[in-house]
């Protein structure tokens, strides 16, 4: 009796397969057998797919990170213009002053988790506690990559119940599974609702000794005051200028991509004091090009000469030629409002220029082209300016109040 291999058993060159063969080969003399599947379906043709063979091209894609994640600081030196908390920090575990919470809190992308991430690097490092983590250690390399098991960084605008956060403070009796400390960081605290927090009050208070808590958020006024009682504050502020243009000239440096510090100050200021935002609109600008034309574009706004041009005519009584060309910019897709409010910055710089002179730092910083300022401030008197100043602030407060758009801007320019 022939016995046929097991299903579970392979039937490529194994020894049950060989056996089957060789007998179903003596009995019948017909069958020839030799390095076939037997029992087995044909195999079909699989089209080839590109995206299992990635090219080159697709793995670069695959590992790109953008830059707020490539430059993310390591350190506290890294952290751009929060020296003040900075310094704080490393004092306070240089002296082994070391809270038990604390609340970090300011607008966005001005580095509170970055910060929260290097405060957990140096207390777990390995030769820490240090104001200086190593980076290289197998907590500093698990706390960057957020797989560490004792530092869980937690999203609170998703766990806003109080059954997540009870089920938090009860984990907190457990000893750490790899560092001398657990370390819970949770971002957006302020979506937590009042019954959450009140979960969390008492373990706040009286924690066990390997239990840290980093609270971020961008609304502090919603976070209970008892809460704030219970932590130490930090006032993460606005990044200025001067500080975000020079982190982008190192990140164009290292790029081998350089920018004008012209551009560079315009992304600045469209941050608006945000690091991660500036970060953020440089990746950008330098995919599409690099140049100021590029940047107007990315920020849905109107070239700078025809913002140039459109000024001139207004001010040269050309109301027939302004409002054609108030017409082709708006059909390229620029809103009236960010329009009116790239005239009320040319209007400006104007103002300073005639002021403080074209080369004045306070002129510099607004990141407009110095030819095209100078040739307004001499060309227009300083009450033309004031009162074309004025114009333009009421025609923008108008459009906030719901006025036509096109409207009001055509009543100003004319």
């Amino acid at each position: 009796m022939i016995r046929r291999p097991p299903r579970s058993t392979p039937l490529y060159s194994s020894a049950a397969s060989d056996v089957y063969k060789r007998q179903v080969a003596g009995l019948s003399g017909l069958l020839h057998v030799k390095k076939v599947r037997l029992f087995a379906p044909p195999r079909a043709t699989v089209p080839s797919c590109p995206c299992l063979h990635p090219t080159r091209a697709t793995i670069a894609v695959v590992d790109y990170h953008v830059f707020a994640r490539k430059y993310r600081p390591q350190t506290f030196a890294d952290v751009a213009g929060q020296e003040v908390v900075a310094r704080t920090l490393t004092n306070a575990i240089a002296a082994g002053k070391v809270h038990h919470a604390w609340l970090f809190t300011g607008p966005r992308g001005v580095g509170k988790t970055s910060m929260a991430r290097i405060l957990a690097k140096a207390l777990t490092c390995e030769n820490g506690p240090t104001i200086t983590p190593c980076g290289v250690c197998q907590h500093c390399r698990m706390i960057a990559d957020s797989s560490h098991p004792d530092v869980a960084e937690i999203d609170a605008a998703r766990f806003t119940g109080v059954d997540a956060i009870r089920e938090l403070a009860e984990n907190t009796a457990f000893s750490p599974t790899l560092a001398r400390l657990r370390i819970y960081i949770l971002d957006e605290v302020h979506m937590l609702s009042n019954s959450a927090w009140n979960a969390l009050l008492k373990v706040l208070e009286e924690p066990p000794a390997h239990v840290k808590f980093i609270f971020a958020t961008t609304e502090v006024d919603k976070v209970l005051p008892t809460v704030l009682s219970r932590v130490q504050r930090f006032d993460f502020r606005s990044i200025d200028l001067e500080t975000t243009v020079a982190r982008l000239k190192l990140i164009c440096e290292r790029e081998h991509q350089p920018l004008d510090d012209g551009v560079l100050l315009r992304i600045a200021r469209a941050a608006g004091g945000g690091m991660r935002d500036a970060q953020t609109l440089l990746d950008q600008l330098l995919a599409v090009g690099g140049g100021g034309d590029d940047l107007d574009l990315l920020l849905g706004a109107a070239r700078g000469g025809e913002v140039h041009a459109l000024l001139a005519e207004v001010c040269a009584g050309k109301a027939k030629e302004a409002l054609e060309r108030l017409g082709a910019i708006l059909g390229q897709g620029v809103a009236p409002a960010t329009l009116i409010d790239q005239l009320v910055e040319r209007v400006r710089g104007v103002l300073l220029t005639q002021a403080c002179g074209v080369d004045s730092p306070v002129v510099r910083r607004l990141g407009g082209n110095p030819t095209e300022l100078a040739v307004l401030a001499k060309e227009l008197t300083p009450e033309k300016v004031l009162r074309l100043a004025q114009t333009l602030l009421a025609g923008q407060q108008a459009l906030r109040h719901g006025v036509d758009p096109r409207l009001q801007l055509e009543l100003v320019l004319v």
